[in-house]
């Protein structure tokens, strides 16, 4: 492959990755309302105004109905791109291998491949990465480091929104404005599906699964495309308060992968569940833990979380 041909292929997977989080941040906008409209027209349509102010008095009730319905919209968009980046995938890499094996250039494979040396066959490239859900090969340790690294974190986020607080005591306030409207502290069948079952699925999905599986086949080093990644974690929560212990959280999760996003699923959903109910839980059984206790609790966690990790070559994808 040319020179021009593989600086082709890094610059349109990292234009795909910028694509990627462009479409996480925006989307949970647009889909909102989009399901408004559809509420709005379906429900004049069905019963009049009287039947769309009933709906949009239920919904306004019930922001986590809203809210997984608007993630299970998200996600079909999400997995829809996974699968297309899937089936490309599996098409081009055994071309890519068949003409390693030849000694051919492939102009437009998934990934690149290294030009013919002194008459000899190139070898055969390997296929292009792809975003991976697989479970039984991942250590049970790792699974044990997830859920760890979870708390640790909930815990370093009590001192993070502190800083917060001393710092943007306007952002803090607004962030309290928005959590008190957002329906996270009521517990229940919608609330579960909209706080520990979709958000770490599809937002995993999109940020660390296709936007980290782009800026590695662009060539980027994982130290970049971590910080990347990230601040585009941090951004699409649409807040000061949240941007700032995301963008935190989003360095861990990704620091956490271990070739499957599966344990970086887990780590978000037990993160998001003791952010809410895990936290009043903790609070009803233990109301004597004192604040730097709990700071300190959680940096130690933290800490032997990711040294855990880091023993078994797993603190980050090797690009």
């Amino acid at each position: 492959m040319s020179v021009g041909s593989t600086w082709g292929y890094r610059i349109r997977n990292f234009v795909l990755a910028l694509v990627v989080f462009t479409m996480m941040i925006e989307f949970p906008s647009l889909l909102s309302a989009v399901v408004i409209d559809i509420v709005e027209t379906v429900s004049i349509q069905w019963g009049g105004y009287e039947a769309y102010a009933a709906a949009f008095t239920y919904l306004s009730s019930n922001p986590n109905v809203f809210s997984a319905v608007v993630y299970l919209l998200f996600g079909v968009v999400v997995f829809a791109w996974v699968l297309v980046m899937r089936r490309r995938g599996s098409r081009v890499a055994p071309v890519a291998a068949e003409a390693g094996t030849a000694g051919e250039q492939v102009v437009d494979a998934a990934a690149p491949v290294q030009a013919t040396q002194l008459g000899f066959a190139s070898p055969a490239p390997e296929p292009p990465a792809q975003v991976s859900f697989r479970v039984r090969d991942v250590p049970r340790a790792v699974w044990f480091d997830a859920v760890l690294l979870a708390l640790g974190m909930q815990f370093v986020t009590t001192l993070l929104m502190t800083l917060v607080l001393l710092l943007f005591p306007a952002a803090m306030e607004e962030y309290r404005s928005m959590i008190d409207a957002s329906g996270v502290s009521e517990y229940g069948i919608a609330w579960f599906l909209a706080t520990v079952v979709l958000p770490p699925i599809v937002e995993e999905t999109g940020f660390r699964g296709l936007g980290l599986t782009y800026l590695k086949r662009a060539g980027v080093q994982f130290a970049v495309a971590n910080v990347l990644q990230a601040v585009a974690f941090g951004i699409f929560h649409m807040n000061l308060t949240q941007g700032i212990y995301t963008f935190v959280l989003g360095l861990f999760y990704a620091a956490h992968a271990s070739g499957s996003i599966v344990p970086v699923m887990l780590l978000h959903a037990v993160y998001n569940f003791m952010g809410t109910m895990g936290q009043d839980l903790l609070y009803a059984v233990a109301p004597w833990m004192p604040y730097w206790f709990e700071v300190g609790l959680g940096v130690v966690l933290v800490i032997v979380a990711v040294l855990s990790l880091r023993d078994r070559g797993l603190h980050h994808p090797r690009s």
